[in-house]
């Protein structure tokens, strides 16, 4: 299981998803590969990793309200 607490497992969690998304025949973009390092270093939470490749790839005019 994934541990955010160390920046290994954080690393682990990161190796595991880029396997996953170049199973898929997908590239990770550069603007997510600086972001993961952010969040492998403990700078960012996956949280903020999630919104800012979301934001990078969403629509424009797409936006989903605060909570």
């Amino acid at each position: 299981m994934h541990d955010p607490a160390t920046p290994e497992s954080r690393r682990r969690g990161l190796s595991s998803a880029l396997g996953s998304v170049r199973a898929e025949g997908l590239t990770p973009t550069t603007g997510y590969a600086a972001d993961a390092e952010e969040y492998a270093a403990g700078r960012i939470s996956a949280d903020e990793l999630v919104a800012r490749a979301e934001a990078r790839h969403r629509a424009p005019g797409t936006e989903q309200p605060a909570p």
